[in-house]
């Protein structure tokens, strides 16, 4: 049985907090003029009515029960029964997932649209945001995938007529350096390329879903291709979503106009050994379109949290996002943590040269930096990185990127059946995804926490996937921080540590990666502490055994 002793040092610290003097962004100014979004408590009755298509309908004037009748020139419900339902079941369910321990549903979410674009939206969110129904009032903000940068001109390879079932014949693999620098080749040869049982939904401009390299590859819904043509067969409120749905034309055919979204999906699952273009990071996979963001890369996100439902509750395993912002939404926050319960979130870090933070000119970008998404970085410099490494986080939330992929000069597939090269964490995340694919399919029972840790804790420069899949968990215990109490022998319990004082000192200990038995936490004076000032009561405790990924304050 293997013990694993915690020290804590019993010495006094001071944290000295400044305050940021240039913001390295602009992004909580930029949204949709006309539009906010607005989530009233669950407990307020909006006597909504939900009509076949799972869209609902409330009886309320919502810009009456708000106070804002007179701007408001229409409201939506923004999602569908069906997810609403999943989310207030899913804020019941008892949660053992430290990474959403608390989901918020997306149950009375508003879309309100306003009557003119000069309305002044920080003075109505303001008000609104004082109103003892509303959860919380925001800003529609903008995202968008434009940060990349283009490293060659468009190519059109030959095709090739010979074929290897592991080494690719793809006459531009050669330059696909990515691969082999996370050890997917490596997993191929020992494991296969895939086996068609993961479902990687592209958020994204959309996916020339046409291209030679990625038709056999693209999520078919069979419900909707053997249906009724202009009838919601599968009664998940999408009519005719045979290759997914294009949130930004309203539409069954999201088709790439950008390129952005192409060149990702060929990244996590272009086809392998086909003698044309590149190898994705797995050959036989499920991708499922979803444009989410207009020609020009641009999206909001409302629209972005809607393709994240939509994903989550049509079988997608793993939601690739290649896009990012410093605002926060938090109705975008919400649906990703109800998609959390089903699928695996990937997202790239962003391309700023921007440190997570906290600290001045630093700042998270959303949502790789939440911690039940799999944030992406690059190691080169262009890249947003995590200054103080995957697993330690000085945010009250945990905000972290987790890895590291190649995102530089990644050649890829772009609509028309051409392949470019491009730059950018946008490229390290679907590569990631790919990995992600190959670890599911090899080990379907792991938990998420159990799949973070072993990409976490077996990464060198990059994430190696290989050893993600083969590696034995090891415990990978923290002592993040101690509650001290001086309530015992009656004591006055004003937090102070005063002289003749007997305190408690419940250290709070995270296992960030295998289960272990036997724990135990010990306190010790710093080395050059004045062990006059203090008797140490009690030196080691024995808590037991902790799962991985859990945290618990003990004793």
């Amino acid at each position: 049985m293997k013990k694993t002793l915690l020290s804590i040092l019993f010495a006094c610290f001071i944290t000295t907090v400044s305050a940021q003097d240039k913001k390295p962004f602009d992004d909580n100014f930029k949204y949709v003029p006309s539009k906010i979004i607005v989530k009233l408590k669950d407990n307020v009755d909006t006597k909504t009515t939900y009509n076949a298509k799972g869209k609902g309908i409330s009886k309320v004037n919502i810009g009456q029960l708000l106070g804002i009748e007179s701007k408001v020139k229409s409201t939506t419900i923004l999602f569908t029964e069906k997810a609403i339902l999943k989310s207030v079941a899913r804020k019941k369910q008892k949660r053992t997932d430290y990474r959403v321990p608390n989901p918020g549903t997306l149950k009375n979410i508003f879309l309100v649209d306003l009557n003119s674009k000069t309305e002044n939206i920080q003075e109505i969110l303001a008000t609104l945001n004082k109103n003892e129904k509303v959860e919380y009032a925001e800003p529609d903000f903008n995202y968008d995938v434009n940060d990349f940068t283009i490293d060659s001109e468009i190519i059109y390879p030959k095709k090739e007529t010979t074929n290897n079932a592991v080494t690719p014949n793809d006459p531009l693999y050669s330059e696909q350096t990515n691969i082999a620098a996370v050890k997917i080749d490596k997993v191929w040869d020992a494991y296969g390329t895939g086996d068609g049982s993961q479902t990687i939904a592209i958020l994204d401009t959309g996916i020339d879903y046409t291209h030679p390299d990625l038709a056999e590859n693209i999520w078919i819904n069979e419900a909707e291709l053997n249906g009724v043509e202009g009838f919601d067969d599968d009664g998940n409120g999408y009519i005719d979503d045979i290759r997914g749905w294009d949130f930004i034309n309203v539409d069954n055919a999201p088709l790439d106009d950008n390129m952005h979204g192409t060149h990702v999906a060929g990244i996590a699952g272009a086809v392998g050994g086909n003698g044309i273009g590149i190898a994705g990071a797995v050959w036989n996979v499920k991708l499922m379109p979803i444009k989410v963001f207009q020609s020009n890369g641009v999206g909001n996100a409302s629209t972005i949290a809607e393709g994240v439902t939509y994903a989550s509750e049509n079988g997608a395993t793993i939601l690739n996002m290649s896009f990012g912002s410093y605002a926060e939404s938090f109705t975008l926050r919400n649906a990703l943590e109800n998609a959390y319960a089903t699928s695996v979130l990937v997202a790239s870090a962003g391309n700023d040269g921007v440190c997570i933070g906290p600290g001045p000119f630093c700042a998270p970008s959303y949502p790789g930096a939440y911690t039940f998404v799999i944030g992406v970085q690059d190691a080169a410099g262009y890249s947003n990185n995590d200054q103080d490494g995957p697993i330690f986080s000085k945010y009250d939330n945990l905000l972290n990127y987790e890895t590291t992929a190649p995102g530089t000069a990644i050649m890829s597939a772009v609509p028309n059946g051409g392949y470019r090269k491009l730059t950018g964490t946008s490229m390290s995340s679907p590569l990631l995804a790919g990995g992600v694919a190959l670890c599911l399919q090899q080990n379907p029972d792991d938990s998420k926490e159990l799949l973070f840790g072993n990409l976490i804790n077996t990464a060198a420069t990059f994430v190696d996937i290989e050893a993600a899949i083969t590696v034995v968990p090891e415990p990978e215990l923290r002592v993040l921080s101690a509650l001290v109490l001086d309530t015992i022998n009656g004591q006055n319990g004003n937090d102070f540590i005063e002289p003749n004082e007997t305190i408690e000192i419940f250290p709070l200990v995270k296992n960030y990666w295998g289960p272990t038995e036997d724990v135990r936490v010990g306190i010790e004076f710093a080395e050059f502490e004045d062990q006059t000032k203090a008797t140490i009561l009690e030196s080691e405790i024995a808590i037991g055994s902790i799962s991985g990924q859990t945290h618990t304050f003990f004793p």
